[in-house]
């Protein structure tokens, strides 16, 4: 009696979903960083379990608007899903399968994958946020050192075909707001060689702005790699540009 009323208020609980009882619905206390519940369906096929999320894991991205499309775009799916041993289909289901005497382990796999994503999730709104508001306060430096008008996610076409989006066009000048970590000044290198490689794009000026508040010599070491292909100023340069020193320090 106990561990039936444990189950229940932990938030697990079973529920057939066919009269065969073949499949199963196993609701359980995980959510995704929104509070979208993490499902967990159980199909039976003879000795073989099947755990697999009917789409959830990809229907939820999708609905917070990031372009599932391609095979790049659900790369962090599939990545996640086979580090625990599952698999991410064609018909964009996570899943796993199991013989009976193993359906424990497979369980555990399945959950561990789905939690793999909320971590990614969290993971990216925390960075999304603080780029974000990064992107925010360069802007506003721009207009007051060159008191000029600033446009939002310009984009260009590097000579791969690919479609690059920069953070700001300060009047024809497209500029990329970066930390001073390698793989964020690594991917800005990757695009503005992208770009640059392109003829029709070589006329076109380019600005890196570097945050280099937390880690000034990183920022100057990335600088310099950056500053083959492009304009760079560091954030604390532009501060003084713009007549508003150490705002942020």
């Amino acid at each position: 009696m106990f561990c039936e009323q444990l189950t229940s208020r932990i938030g697990l609980n079973c529920h057939p979903l066919d009269d065969d009882g073949r499949v199963f619905l196993i609701e359980t206390p995980f959510r995704f960083h929104d509070g979208d519940h993490i499902p967990v369906y159980v199909e039976i096929i003879g000795n073989e379990f099947r755990f697999f999320d009917d789409g959830a894991a990809f229907l939820h991205f999708s609905g917070l608007g990031i372009n599932l499309n391609g095979g790049n775009q659900v790369k962090f799916i599939k990545t996640a899903a086979e580090a625990h041993g599952a698999n991410f289909t064609d018909q964009g289901e996570i899943e796993i399968w199991a013989k009976a005497d193993d359906s424990g382990k497979a369980f555990a796999s399945y959950v561990a994958a789905l939690l793999e994503l909320v971590r990614w999730e969290a993971e990216r709104k925390n960075v999304s946020h603080d780029a974000s508001v990064f992107v925010d306060e360069v802007a506003q430096y721009l207009m007051a050192w060159r008191r000029v008008e600033i446009k939002r996610s310009p984009k260009l076409m590097g000579i791969t075909g690919r479609e690059h989006v920069f953070d700001l066009d300060m009047n024809g000048t497209l500029v990329l707001a970066i930390s001073a970590h390698h793989q964020s000044a690594s991917s800005a290198l990757h695009k503005l060689v992208d770009i640059k490689a392109l003829p029709a794009n070589q006329s076109v000026p380019t600005l890196v702005v570097i945050d280099d508040r937390k880690d000034a010599e990183s920022a100057k070491t990335e600088g310099i790699l950056l500053s083959s292909v492009s304009n760079v100023i560091g954030l604390g340069q532009l501060q003084i540009n713009a007549g508003t020193p150490n705002r942020l320090m």
